[in-house]
């Protein structure tokens, strides 16, 4: 029941690239806009740094611990089972609500390119991708390089020509909203650049971890920051800040301004071409984390069976797919976004306490031959502090739904429990008869 290591730098940064740069990237440069004006740059600036600070943390443990599963094994390893599966549960919770919304803004906006009703096409995307990593996770790992590098193609490409029409007058007042609507924006940055941790979930099926997993965190966080920082830097420059955030498709109002009527077309295809890849990086940690959870017993063992010729956790995959499906049909955007909010950053908050953990277990040689997170532990309270500030803003929706995912995984823990249980004293029957 062991994964084999077959993804590079290039391959793990792209999963967090495709992870981080979805519909979000897209739609919250509005609000961000909104709430900080033209220091909205700035915001994701800071976004980025904690970001990384999260990363640093991340990467250390995933040295400590290289197997898949990401919090869940980090918390498992540390802080035993029953915690371990609650943040297991809520981690995997939180990528099926975010994957569902996804598969719909695809559906939506290939449907207004091709017609093809919107639930048909986020399907079939989904049936499609579950195959592709059925297949091998270095097929995946391929086409997401290939759907990454088109993408920050044609965004640079975007850029390229929006700068020759900006207008610098546009940035005047600079930060119309001060220093408090800086860090509003800073927040809504900080919760459209999750996802890098998806490297991390992959920990398993990636060479030499110790150095990969901090180059690749790292890489995309700045690479996603800067085509966040230019697609806001144009943005701004193109459209008053002030009709930009009152908009819900602020990049299509902005292309308009450059590119004229055909702009929307062109960045309704760069979004076809984006949600993919956001969507492949689910499915590997969504099937990961169903597969690490498996192999610890928390769910059927047949999950954590190993295609013997495709080296992939094929049932895991197959779970993984047919919720996100059944998600994706059923649920509501905006439940599917305040879950996602909760269960992320509840799994934040216990890792890096597990962090804190794994610190003081570490002996001084072990923590020689690991990544190591610099500034302990100023940079790891840091990083916690700002996670539980982050709770606040998720509102009474996202802690009721996901208090209820987080209940369900208590349950099912005790489920399957007593079943072991049963299943020892059955065995140790057999054995005295």
């Amino acid at each position: 029941m062991e994964l084999t290591r077959t993804l590079g730098i290039r391959a793990s940064t792209s999963i967090g690239i495709g992870a981080m740069v979805g519909a979000g990237i897209f739609v919250l440069s509005g609000v961000a806009a909104d709430k900080a004006g033209p220091a909205a740059t700035v915001s994701f600036v800071l976004a980025a740094i904690l970001e990384i600070l999260l990363g640093l943390c991340y990467a250390e443990l995933s040295s400590r611990y290289p197997r898949a599963g990401g919090s869940y094994e980090f918390v498992r390893e540390t802080m035993g089972p029953l915690l371990g599966t609650v943040i297991g549960w809520a981690y995997w919770g939180a990528w099926l609500a975010a994957s569902s919304f996804v598969a719909q803004g695809f559906g939506h906006y290939f449907h207004a390119l091709t017609g093809v009703p919107p639930i048909v096409s986020a399907i079939v995307l989904l049936i499609f991708l579950g195959l592709l990593n059925i297949i091998g996770v270095q097929w995946s790992g391929k086409v997401q390089i290939f759907i990454v590098l088109i993408e920050i193609i044609l965004l640079l490409s975007f850029f390229a020509v929006g700068f020759s029409h900006v207008d610098y007058t546009l940035f005047v007042p600079f930060a119309p909203t001060g220093i408090e609507g800086i860090l509003a924006a800073a927040l809504v940055g900080f919760l459209s650049m999750v996802g890098w941790d998806g490297i991390v979930a992959s920990a398993e099926e990636i060479k030499n971890p110790t150095r990969t997993i901090p180059i690749s965190i790292i890489s995309s966080i700045l690479i996603v920051m800067l085509l966040y920082i230019g697609l806001l830097f144009v943005s701004v420059g193109v459209v008053p800040w002030t009709e930009l955030g009152a908009s819900i498709t602020p990049v299509f109002l902005a292309s308009e301004q450059i590119l004229g009527g055909i702009g929307p077309l062109l960045i309704n295809i760069v979004i076809v071409i984006a949600l993919p890849a956001t969507a492949n990086a689910f499915i590997l940690c969504i099937s990961r984390t169903a597969f690490a959870m498996a192999r610890n017993g928390l769910l059927p063992r047949r999950f954590s069976r190993i295609h013997p010729k495709f080296n992939t956790p094929v049932w895991a995959i197959i779970l993984g797919v047919c919720i996100q499906i059944l998600f994706t049909i059923n649920s509501s955007i905006n439940i599917a976004v305040s879950a996602t909010g909760f269960l992320y950053i509840i799994t934040f908050i216990f890792t890096l306490v597990a962090f804190f953990i794994s610190r003081k277990k570490t002996t001084d040689i072990a923590r020689n031959q690991q990544f190591k997170a610099p500034l302990y532990p100023l940079l790891p309270i840091t990083a916690l502090f700002i996670c539980i500030v982050l709770l606040l803003p998720v509102g009474k929706s996202g802690f009721l739904t996901g208090g209820i995912w987080l209940v369900l995984g208590c349950t099912l823990y005790i489920v399957r429990l007593s079943q072991v249980k049963h299943k020892r004293i059955k065995g140790h029957d057999k054995i005295l008869r």
